[in-house]
């Protein structure tokens, strides 16, 4: 069941005065749980706001701080024979986003593989028979960048078609 269709007139009134402040989707998600209650996933949030027609606020650049922390070495831990290597996308901040599809399917998933972001944070990711993406990220406590997620999904698509999927 789609999450617009549940929700009341003032709620959508709120989501679209979260969009209007500036918020962005991870921000709207977490206001979603901590002020209405509704667990949602980053993807069905953004579903949910192309299906209300919210438009959000072009990103900011990132400042120089922000940059900072981007630079912890991270050890890349792919070294499995049965994970069909990409090409890195560029995105926005000029960082990386590796996507990479497994041979060997995760059980209920029509594809899945692994995705490296800019920021060097990594996660296992998977679409099921209904065409949702579901991801899990190596640290619980990572939330990419809407470029990063941007980067992940045009990569994953280019990916995706020289596979054959």
């Amino acid at each position: 069941m789609s999450v617009a269709k549940s929700l009341s007139e003032e709620q959508v009134a709120q989501i679209q005065g979260w969009a209007d402040e500036g918020a962005s989707l991870s921000e709207i998600q977490r206001r979603l749980n901590s002020e209405m209650g509704i667990k949602v996933t980053y993807m069905e949030v953004r579903f949910l706001v192309d299906d209300l027609g919210i438009q959000l606020k072009p990103d900011e650049p990132e400042t120089p701080e922000a940059e900072e922390e981007d630079d912890e070495p991270t050890a890349d831990s792919e070294t499995d024979e049965d994970v069909l290597d990409a090409e890195p996308e560029l995105v926005d901040g000029g960082g990386k986003v590796t996507v990479t599809i497994s041979e060997l399917q995760r059980p209920g998933a029509i594809v899945s593989g692994r995705v490296t972001f800019a920021d060097g944070k990594s996660a296992d990711w998977w679409m099921d028979q209904m065409g949702r993406l579901g991801m899990n990220p190596d640290d619980p406590a990572h939330r990419p960048s809407e470029s990063d997620m941007m980067g992940f999904q045009q990569e994953l698509q280019r990916v995706a078609r020289e596979k054959g999927f």
